[in-house]
């Protein structure tokens, strides 16, 4: 017989556990370095190179090629790094040893730190498969309508403390995933800021955005045209209002 004669005593149940084990630690060692391609050399709080940096060494760059002639991109590599870094920011430490959080020294929801932070990406519009932006207002998108639920537009914007800021003047909507993404609001003032969907619950009768109070709206970063919104401002209007729930909370009333 063939496993007899050519194997002889060999355990291959053995041998296959085995090979599945080192297969497995192989894929391990894989995954974890190529999750290491952002965000190492790691560092302390102050940005200095941290002296313990984990087991597994950071992998050689590769070079990424972005669709839509958006040039590429090198990681692990010290541009990329330098690319995605905030640096002054106004925070300070709370103790001399680490592993202690970080005190705003200012304004947080203005200085984009604690549950205001943001990361400084590309400033130019999420694209789709297509080249085409994803986030366009729904005044502007053919073909796209309000199909179930109460269309928000024209109700009155209702902050966390109770009062009326403003009103709902459109839908900004993900058009290849058919979402309404921000709610873009006219102030009081005459000017017009987003907040995300998310964040806010459409009533029969108005738009209460809890979030925020009253006084926080005309802060909210506003975008650099009427008709797009670039990833760094989404990121930014997505920091500034989620954080009003914690920076804004005394102001926060109950009732309609």
């Amino acid at each position: 017989m063939l496993g007899v004669e050519f194997f002889g005593d060999f355990d291959l149940a053995s041998a296959a556990i085995w090979s599945f084990w080192l297969f497995f630690a192989l894929l391990i060692y894989y995954l974890q370095t190529e999750n290491m391609r952002e965000g190492y050399p790691l560092e302390t709080e102050d940005g200095q190179t941290a002296p313990n940096q984990g087991p597994f060494p950071v992998p050689k760059p590769k070079t990424f090629r972005l669709p839509h002639g958006k040039g590429d991109v090198t990681v692990p590599s010290a541009a990329n790094e330098a690319a995605h870094r905030r640096t002054n920011l106004a925070l300070a430490r709370t103790a001399v040893s680490e592993g202690f959080p970080h005190a705003p020294t200012g304004n947080p929801m203005l200085d984009g730190v604690g549950p205001a932070s943001w990361v400084p990406r590309r400033d130019e519009p999420e694209l789709d498969g297509h080249g085409h932006n994803k986030i366009v207002p729904m005044a502007k998108a053919d073909g796209l309508m309000v199909s179930a639920g109460r269309d928000p537009r024209g109700l009155p914007v209702q902050a966390g403390d109770l009062e009326v800021v403003g009103r709902v003047a459109d839908l900004w909507v993900d058009a290849p995933e058919q979402l309404v993404r921000y709610l873009e609001i006219e102030l009081n003032s005459g000017k017009r800021r987003l907040v995300p969907m998310t964040l806010a619950r459409i009533w029969e009768d108005r738009v209460r955005v809890n979030f925020l109070a009253s006084d926080s709206f005309e802060n909210i970063p506003a975008t650099k045209s009427a008709t797009e919104v670039t990833k760094l401002e989404e990121d930014k209007i997505s920091s500034y209002v989620a954080s009003g729930w914690m920076y804004d909370a005394p102001k926060r009333k109950r009732g309609f």
